[in-house]
């Protein structure tokens, strides 16, 4: 079975969306395609069950992208996964072969670079990141690791757009290991906020480039599958819980590092281990004297005080006992010195 995908405009992203390419009626997203490429979906090569969706790009002199696009993203922060797949015969190249990228549309129109692209680079997967810095363009390249012809790989990308006046983040796993991360400015600060798209696209092979970038490549051909994007700001359906204290940002307005830092050594991702010893002391027990729902350490008579330590309670104790002994012995006094005049 093979079906071609289309469609009048980019599908528009909720805070989940999920595209798995296995049901006829799921309405998929929008292809966008220069020249004669296509998307079709059909079984899944290298022994994955189910189908997929194939992608290609001939080499005809004019073709040079064939995508999928998903609009409607907030500037937030979002987790983007995918699985795809090189075949065994890809051929590698000294040029950039995007597979995914957030593209942010300019208000000008203007065209322009990605703010993040995923490409395969030789042989080799690497992630460029763009920003703004005095009107010029931006350029962080970080190496994710070598591609892997013939196998299916799982990414994430968990992505926190930056704004003018906050810094962002990308972190990338491959097949569950960490592969690359990104820390400062990572988008445009203008137009819309960047949308997904993935498949293919070869810049090199926009015809204004000319035929030499062309010799002797191939068609490009790859497979994706298992799209989900889900918001990961807090409150969201993927992240439910809301901002605690410990989680707060700092009030203020943190100014981006000049200087973003981008590794790209891989490494395993980081995770709970199972029977990690919880930070805290959640055996220590609760004092005795809290009162009610209020909180508050209670004195005999019920009558809350002003201390909530127990050295404000034997302060206040003392300072009581101090004051009827003070008021008992001037009392004596008083009578002695009245029976005393009274005395013929």
């Amino acid at each position: 079975m093979v079906v071609v995908l289309g469609g009048a405009s980019p599908a528009a992203a909720a805070d989940a969306v999920s595209y798995d390419f296995e049901s006829p009626s799921q309405k998929l997203p929008f292809t966008a395609i220069n020249g004669f490429g296509r998307v079709l979906v059909g079984p899944a090569p290298g022994g994955k069950p189910g189908l997929a969706a194939r992608v290609n790009i001939p080499n005809d002199g004019r073709s040079f992208k064939s995508e999928l696009v998903i609009k409607g993203l907030d500037a937030g922060s979002h987790r983007f996964g995918f699985a795809n797949y090189l075949p065994g015969n890809w051929q590698e190249r000294d040029l950039d072969t995007i597979v995914a990228q957030w593209f942010s549309s300019q208000g000008d129109g203007e065209g322009i670079k990605p703010v993040v692209a995923l490409s395969v680079h030789g042989g080799n997967w690497q992630l460029k990141v763009h920003w703004m810095n005095g009107g010029e363009i931006q350029e962080s390249v970080i190496p994710l690791g070598g591609a892997r012809p013939g196998h299916w790989n799982q990414w994430a990308f968990d992505i926190t757009w930056s704004t003018a006046g906050t810094p962002g983040s990308i972190a990338v796993t491959r097949d569950g290991i960490t592969a690359g991360s990104h820390q400062g400015p990572n988008n445009y600060h203008r137009g819309e906020p960047p949308h997904f798209r993935i498949g293919a696209y070869r810049p090199n092979w926009r015809p204004e480039k000319g035929p030499e970038k062309r010799a002797g490549a191939t068609e490009a051909i790859l497979y994706i599958d298992d799209i989900t994007i889900n918001s990961t700001a807090p409150g969201s359906r993927e992240n439910p819980r809301p901002t605690t204290p410990d989680t707060t940002a700092p009030s203020g307005h943190p100014t981006p590092s000049p200087s973003p830092t981008s590794t790209g050594s891989p490494s395993p991702s980081s995770s709970t281990q199972a029977g990690a010893t919880p930070t805290g002391n959640p055996s220590k027990p609760a004092d005795d004297a809290i009162s009610g729902a209020t909180g508050q350490k209670a004195s005999t008579d019920n009558t809350p005080l002003a201390s909530t330590g127990s050295t404000g309670v034997i302060t206040t104790t003392v300072a009581g006992v101090t004051a009827l002994a003070a008021g008992a012995y001037l009392l004596r006094r008083r009578n002695a010195a009245r029976s005393a005049r009274r005395r013929p």
